[in-house]
């Protein structure tokens, strides 16, 4: 709207006018009104606008799960039962997942698997196909228990995954710093880096059981399918963290770029002496040593709390955990004392794998049931039986290969 000069409203006729003036005066009276309302109401200074905020924030939060708050979603997302985070109420969740593989129910499997790909920002569509995502709660519950039962993930520097490849920088060589003589020619002292490739690979297990087992699962038997899938995964993982290969993922024994401590005599474990786990522990730099852990089989391990000094005494003792400042941590995939011989055998790792190694995860457990076929000596359809498939979308990689060392025959 375009303002009205003097000479405008001059030329209005009086009646024009006296409506013009009456409607500016009614403007200045609610103005004034308005004005006098404000007043009375109480002022807040920055430091009590900040605490109202906070305070409202603070109540719209309160209805949100742990997941809700991960991912930033406002409560209310999914149907009520999603967000109950009772035990009683996870535990319904878990039962009526797996009530609905068992009837084939693939209404209730997608609404639950729509549920964990809006909590979890996943992009995965309906399930069908390759099997449904597995409620929040009982993925919990697996990768709650699968540290018990495998390390390598406990321990590794854990990267979530939004794409089955994800590039990682490393640093191969430091960036150095040199002394420079009055107007001498500054050497160039750039870091050499490289990258780190984690490509997705699927690692799943085949549970068998009674239908009628997985139909009227109850508390222990959610239990102990949880134990169960969380021991099959750990081992797996570990396998490939620690004795890997290649294929598809290269583990800390194999890794040929980290520093090697020779064993000082024998090629089997019981040349093992105290002076070769000193030495070990010089092989890496200081600044990794500060989470850095002794990983080696129990076998390994009871070899070392029996060694004694000189005068009979036992160096560690008999239920030792730690090596001086450094803990030991059993890990039953790795080579046994029975296994040790020959020259050049890795077989122990001491390190900070969280600098070392990396273990990246995509996406949700997926589960599905089938009632056909022969899994292991059991025919399925012939026995009544149920096998229940899953699957995890993992990978590993080394970061940074000075972070540990390998103890070699």
């Amino acid at each position: 709207m375009s303002k009205l000069t003097k000479e405008e409203f001059d030329n209005l006729d009086e009646k024009q006018q006296e409506i013009m003036l009456q409607k500016i005066g009614e403007v200045q009276e609610q103005m004034q009104k308005g004005a006098e309302e404000d007043a009375k109401l109480p002022q807040l200074d920055m430091k009590e606008f900040e605490g109202k905020v906070k305070s409202i924030i603070e109540d719209q939060m309160k209805g949100m799960t742990p997941v809700d708050k991960k991912y930033f979603m406002m409560p209310g997302i999914g149907t009520k039962d999603a967000d109950d985070i009772t035990p009683e109420a996870k535990f319904a969740k878990t039962k009526r997942f797996l009530g609905a593989l068992v009837g084939k129910d693939t209404q209730v499997l997608n609404q639950m698997h729509q549920e964990v790909v809006a909590k979890a920002n996943l992009s995965e569509g309906t399930g069908s196909a390759g099997g449904f995502l597995v409620p929040e709660e009982f993925k919990a519950e697996i990768l709650r228990l699968v540290p018990l039962y495998g390390v390598i993930r406990a321990n590794s520097r854990y990267i979530p995954m939004i794409s089955d490849t994800t590039h990682i920088p490393r640093s191969v060589s430091d960036t150095t710093a040199k002394w420079v003589s009055e107007a001498g020619t500054i050497a160039s002292t750039d870091a050499v880096l490289g990258q780190v490739t984690l490509t997705i690979n699927k690692l799943a297990s085949i549970t068998s059981m009674t239908s009628e087992l997985l139909a009227d699962a109850n508390v222990p038997i959610i239990s102990y399918l949880s134990e169960t899938i969380a021991e099959q995964f750990g081992q797996a993982e570990d396998e490939q963290g620690f004795n890997g290969t290649g294929s598809p993922f290269t583990g800390v024994l194999n890794n040929t770029g980290s520093p090697q401590t020779q064993q000082g005599l024998g090629t089997t474990v019981g040349s093992l002496a105290y002076g070769d786990l000193v030495n070990m522990t010089g092989s890496i730099y200081a600044n990794a040593k500060a989470g850095a852990k002794f990983y080696m089989n129990r076998s390994v391990a009871t070899h070392i709390r029996s060694l004694i000094s000189t005068t009979g005494q036992p160096i560690f003792g008999f239920t030792a955990n730690q090596l001086g400042d450094y803990a030991m941590v059993d890990t039953e995939v790795m080579p046994g004392a029975g296994d040790v011989s020959g020259t050049n055998y890795n077989y122990v790792v001491y390190g900070d794998l969280r600098k070392g190694h990396l273990f990246g995860e995509r996406g949700s457990i997926t589960m599905a049931l089938s009632s056909e076929g022969t899994v292991g000596a059991n025919n399925l359809f012939e026995k009544d039986m149920s096998a229940l498939r899953v699957i995890e979308r993992v990978c590993m990689g080394v970061a940074l290969q000075s972070a540990y060392t390998q103890l070699r025959t």
